[in-house]
């Protein structure tokens, strides 16, 4: 820790740096002034909103490719994330589909859903309240790869975007074949999904559909879902295009609840009692106008409009709210500028604006709601000080202006409104050597942000003589989380045959929003530090054999206040995983994939006194093959068995029998399980 602490106090002295940098870039390798994409230096766009390639950009990104998820054999996102990206991914509701999952990135724990910003081609997937992620509205069949930035995307994205950033590639100039394909497995899980692309003179068409049902492994934990979603492009010329994005999905889910007692106790199989018959029902509708558009050789523009739609319904059997109707929309208009200034480099110059709104209505005539504006506007600039050394800064400035409206039937109703602001800032430095460039190693400071959910403007209580009938009540609208960063990396390609990548960074949180379990409201905490690293590699063995090794250690703790030294829940010190493949032939392939997750708190034990979430391993196998237009594979997940959770937590439950009290629970994962899936492809 303290060589960790003495290479950022040097990091943050001017003097030092430019001593080190001059030291390390003499010694480094010859110049080499052009760089090209390759399979270890893709093109990629989450860094900067434009196609950069990546050794250009001061961050470790990992890339998942469309061959990857079909050879991997997994059946969501989430799990690709998880499986193939090393991504903490916690599910409270369990199942193979991803219903409710949550990423978190560099651990922040229980508040991870509004740390981590999920994209779908750049757009905004995170909801406005403390919903998930709509997981099931993005077939499996339309995404072209998935870029994971590890770290703030703060300047480029503005809120939320404070531990990583997760952008979903569906679009592409290619005009893929089209396919069928069915999977069949273990709990009754039966899914198809489709895709259909052509072009006709300039214009190309895409439409994915899927539909997927699952009874569960535990009671209650039945899922009916899906989507579709189509895409219309045409191309101006080679450079300049426009299109149109739609997509519907809708959802319907069971929803089990925990088990109480610690992890392995209980019957993890049943239903809570009282969460019985609950269920949830979701529908969304969305649609997008984008544009590309070149003025110059060295000046275009890019930007998008877009709205989208979405209403659920929530039953609760055993509360006295037994129904409650969630609506939300949200309104988004993102231009951007790049301009290449030749020997001074490249500027980006954005602006994005927002409205949004979502309620909260009871069948017992409470009513919560909020309407929220953003607007953001954000600057960055590429300064190449040798033909390997790039100075890249960037600074955006968001304002939220917040309106709530709480209303219950028996005290009245209340309103609140603030206005904030909130900046974001980056200064980096990027080297880039070897062949084609293909290497580099950064440096960078970041200061970041988030403002808080609208579910985060109201808290719980509960009645005395009905414990398990908590009810919101409106604490206030919250100060941004302020966070900075420091962080030094690199990613190296060794002969075209290995790759390497790692970071190392420190995050100190201010004003952290976080839940409070002992009084049930929503805070703005006392300092939180962050520091941990993140490796990865791809290894090339032999002709056939190839493995990629991922880990990601990290820690956190309070640094002031009550807590002060104590470790923050559901933060596993590491998590890694180890995919091993093996292609005899072009048309076989066999993968294997371990993941570990460690030991971690229960969620509420912010003394650090308490039991801790034991760590688990899980392994998984999966075969393709090939044979003309078919492709099927056969994949084993969880194949040892072995009984775990990724989430639990300590506190004041439900206990049958109508009683309460304080108690561990968790969410138990699914066991063993057997899929098989075949696609044929339209040639």
């Amino acid at each position: 820790m303290a060589v960790f602490l003495k290479v950022f106090y040097m990091f943050t002295n001017p003097t030092k740096i430019a001593l080190a940098c001059a030291g390390i870039f003499a010694t480094i390798g010859p110049t080499h002034a052009q760089t090209k994409p390759s399979e270890f230096n893709p093109v990629v766009v989450s860094a900067s909103r434009f196609e950069e390639i990546n050794s250009e950009i001061p961050a470790l990104i990992t890339v998942i490719t469309k061959q990857e998820i079909k050879e991997s054999g997994v059946n969501s996102i989430p799990e690709a994330l998880m499986q193939i990206g090393n991504l903490n991914v916690r599910n409270l509701n369990g199942g193979q589909l991803g219903v409710g999952a949550v990423v978190d990135m560099r651990g922040f724990g229980a508040s991870a859903r509004d740390n981590t910003l999920i994209l779908l081609d750049g757009q905004r997937l995170n909801p406005l309240d403390s919903g998930s992620v709509r997981w099931e509205s993005i077939p499996l069949s339309s995404i072209e790869r998935i870029e994971i930035l590890n770290g703030s995307g703060s300047v480029q994205y503005g809120d939320k975007a404070v531990g990583g950033v997760v952008n979903i590639i569906t679009r592409s100039d290619k005009v893929n074949p089209s396919s069928i394909e069915a999977t069949a497995g273990s709990f009754g899980t039966f899914a198809t999904s489709g895709s259909y692309a052509s072009k006709i003179d300039s214009t190309k068409l895409n439409v994915n559909f899927s539909a997927a049902n699952n009874d569960g492994w535990r009671d209650n934990s039945q899922v009916r879902q899906g989507s579709l979603r189509a895409n219309a492009t045409h191309y101006i010329n080679q450079k300049d295009k426009v299109f149109i994005d739609s997509l519907f999905s809708s959802q319907s889910y069971g929803t089990p609840g925990g088990v109480l007692g610690q992890v392995g106790q209980g019957n993890p199989k049943a239903a809570k009692f009282n969460n019985v018959g609950d269920k949830n029902v979701t529908n969304g509708t969305a649609v997008t106008l984008g544009m590309v558009q070149s003025i110059s050789s060295r000046e275009m523009i890019e930007g998008e409009v877009s709205y989208k739609d979405s209403g659920a319904t929530q039953y609760t059997p055993s509360l006295t709210d037994k129904t409650t109707i969630y609506d939300k929309w949200s309104f988004d208009f993102t231009p951007r500028y790049k301009k290449s200034w030749g020997a001074i480099g490249d500027s980006v110059l954005g602006f994005d604006y927002s409205q949004a709104m979502g309620s909260f209505v009871t069948n017992t005539g409470n009513i919560q709601k909020a309407n929220i504006t953003n607007r953001s506007y954000y600057l960055t600039h590429k300064l190449p000080l040798t033909t390997q050394l790039d100075l890249l800064g960037g600074f955006r400035r968001q304002t939220q202006d917040a309106v709530a409206y709480d209303y219950k039937s028996s005290t009245g109703h209340s309103n609140a409104s603030k206005t904030q602001s909130a900046n974001a800032s980056d200064l980096a430095l990027n080297y880039q050597y070897g062949a084609s460039q293909q290497h580099k190693v950064f440096a960078k400071i970041n200061n970041s942000y988030r403002f808080a959910n609208i579910d985060e403007y109201w808290g719980m209580t509960y009645d005395s003589f009905a414990p398990y009938a908590g009810h919101r009540v409106f604490s206030g609208i919250l100060k941004p989380q302020k966070n900075n960063t420091l962080e030094l990396g690199g990613d190296w390609a060794i002969a075209n045959q290995q790759r390497f990548g790692l970071t190392i960074y420190q995050i100190d949180s201010t004003n952290e929003i976080r839940y409070n379990t002992d009084t049930d409201e929503n805070i703005n905490s006392a300092d939180i530090r962050r520091y941990g690293v993140v490796a990865n590699a791809q290894l090339k063995i032999s002709d056939a054999w190839s493995m990629s090794p991922k880990v990601a250690l990290q820690t956190a703790k309070y640094t002031a206040g009550a807590f002060d030294g104590q470790e923050v829940a559901l933060v596993p010190k590491v998590t890694s995983s180890l995919g091993i493949f093996y292609k005899p032939k072009s048309n076989v392939s066999y993968s294997t994939y371990l993941n570990y997750v460690g030991s971690q708190r229960y969620d509420g034990d912010q003394n650090n006194t308490l039991n801790k979430m034991p760590s688990f391993t899980t392994v998984d196998l999966s075969a393709s093959y090939k044979y003309g237009s078919w492709e099927s594979s056969l994949s084993l997940k969880n194949i040892f068995d072995k009984r775990y959770a990724n989430y639990g937590g300590y506190g004041f439950v439900t206990l049958p029998g109508g009683g309460s009290g304080y108690s561990y629970y968790y969410y138990p994962s699914d066991p063993r399980s057997i899929f098989l899936t075949t696609r044929y492809i339209f040639k």
